[in-house]
């Protein structure tokens, strides 16, 4: 049986996340970027960029996926039947190049027939060819590749890992408005999650609380499970995973979530305390909030990220005890698991380019005592005509004690 055809006979309505038009507008902005870098065909096997161009979704982004996108027209999907159809539900793509799920031992060598198909044996072909961003994931693999080259010994194979995320970094009005819709998620997320803290509790109670509200809410699959720590814990953060902790006094409680709306992100970052802090936590603490305000007062375009790292910088320079990764900001949006990250695009004291209206940023202010306590806030934001605006509520920003 052909499922894609099967399916064709009698489909459902596409579920598009935007209109067609916008996703048109997307595949176009990433054709005439092909056209400048004199690319004849780029394969997508970043999962998102997949995602941005066409509406693709899928709970599982780690099985093999390609888009083909060639000078004109739409995205091929090659992947297996059963992720065709995911394709056919969420997206407007219209060719399928499909096999069976349990003959992906040669995927590479399907595509490169593909490609010859459809006479691309001798093209200048983009690949996406490494981790554009430290959190991220996608990059198409070497055996793939390597088997692709030999598939098309006459093709010239080139770089474009950053063809599409270059496209993706300034929003739409759309856009933002499901990242705003992410936000308001995450700060009930939050919030159901303080309140649930208590001596004796675990932190997996926490996560469950926030995991109740937040899919109630309106989320879908999160692009990173809701991340929390808790008393000694906190001085290995950020990325501990949450394990049936119980909480006790004193125990300084880190939370880092976001809520999912048709894919895109908004993170943010709360702390509690059970009991009431020390000086030095409530001293950490202090700087952490001072810092979120600080970025929000001072992100506005034409300022490099670097600019705005300095000054940001200064008020942890305070709390000299504490480690702080320097990532004042990252960009994000679009996301699949295993990462809401998006392109390499920072506030950091290396990052020299301009920020821009329609950028967003999540600013991560996660500072630790190592082995100790640990403390974070965090907004995400978009940069506005003359500054910028949180797309997360922006409430409770202070120390609850529990």
């Amino acid at each position: 049986m052909d499922l894609v055809k099967e399916i064709m006979k009698n489909p459902l309505p596409r579920e598009l996340a935007f209109t067609k038009a916008e996703y048109d507008e997307r595949i176009a902005k990433a054709q005439a970027r092909m056209k400048a870098e004199g690319i004849d065909v780029l394969l997508i096997s970043n999962t998102s960029n997949l995602g941005y161009l066409t509406g693709y979704d899928t709970t599982m982004p780690s099985g093999y996926t390609v888009g083909i996108l060639q000078a004109t027209g739409g995205v091929a999907l090659h992947s297996s039947e059963l992720e065709a159809t995911c394709g056919l539900l969420a997206g407007v793509i219209e060719e399928f190049e499909s096999f069976r799920w349990y003959d992906a031992q040669d995927t590479a060598g399907h595509l490169g027939g593909v490609l010859r198909d459809r006479g691309l044996s001798r093209a200048r072909i983009g690949l996406e060819m490494g981790y554009a961003e430290t959190f991220a994931s996608g990059a198409f693999d070497t055996k793939s590749y390597l088997r692709l080259k030999q598939m098309l010994p006459d093709a010239e194979f080139v770089d474009a890992t950053l063809l599409v995320l270059e496209v993706r970094s300034i929003k739409t009005a759309k856009e933002l408005d499901y990242m705003r819709e992410a936000g308001r998620i995450s700060a009930l997320g939050l919030e159901a999650a303080r309140d649930a803290a208590a001596e004796g509790r675990m932190d997996n109670d926490l996560v469950a609380a926030a995991h109740h509200a937040m899919i109630s809410a309106g989320s879908e699959l999160m692009s990173i499970d809701p991340m929390c720590m808790t008393g000694r814990r906190c001085g290995y953060m950020p990325h501990i995973p949450y394990r049936r902790t119980r909480l006790n006094k004193g125990d300084t409680i880190y939370l880092e979530f976001t809520g999912t709306f048709n894919r895109y992100n908004a993170p943010c970052m709360r702390s509690a305390v059970i009991g009431e802090p020390s000086d030095a936590v409530k001293r950490l603490s202090d700087a952490a909030i001072e810092t979120v305000e600080t970025l929000l007062a001072n992100i506005r375009p034409g300022r490099t990220g670097a600019e705005v790292a300095a000054i940001a910088q200064k008020v942890l320079d305070r709390v000299p005890e504490a480690f702080f990764h320097g990532g004042f900001g990252y960009s994000i949006g679009m996301g699949f698991q295993p990462s809401w990250c998006e392109a390499p695009l920072y506030i950091s004291e290396a990052e020299q380019r301009e920020l821009k209206p329609g950028m967003t940023f999540h600013l991560p202010i996660c500072t630790w005592v190592p082995a100790q306590y640990g403390i974070g806030f965090s907004e995400s934001v978009v940069v506005t005509e003359n500054g910028c605006e949180t797309l997360t509520p922006g409430s409770n920003r202070h120390l609850a004690v529990r």
